[in-house]
């Protein structure tokens, strides 16, 4: 792998990001299905994966890596519900976290 970086940069390549790759460009997980998806769930909680990826004409996969990954949707008793904390959250509570462990080690809380 490293002899191929040296070949290819000793050949003249100057950029390190990758070359755009050929293939099958992305269409199903564009903002318009990502907010119909959002939209479907938020009507009927219940919904499945199947039936939104039915009414989208998209893929079984693509729909559930809108749900889970995209929107960040669990089901809880057969319902679609957002997690709990976002990454946004996440953060906040870690600073939070963080405060505390500095206040308990400066006044020597032990």
């Amino acid at each position: 792998m490293v002899r191929r970086w040296c070949r290819t940069f000793s050949d003249g390549r100057q950029q390190v990001e990758d070359i755009p790759r050929a293939g099958q460009t992305r269409t199903a997980t564009t903002d318009a299905n990502v907010g119909k998806v959002n939209d479907m769930i938020r009507a009927k909680r219940r919904i499945t994966i199947d039936e939104v990826a039915e009414e989208l004409g998209i893929s079984h996969e693509r729909a559930q890596n809108i749900n889970h990954d995209i929107l960040r949707y669990r089901k809880v008793s057969a319902q679609w519900v957002p997690r709990q904390l976002t990454s946004t959250h996440q953060e906040q509570r870690m600073a939070v976290s963080l405060e505390h462990l500095v206040t308990f080690i400066q006044h020597n809380f032990s």
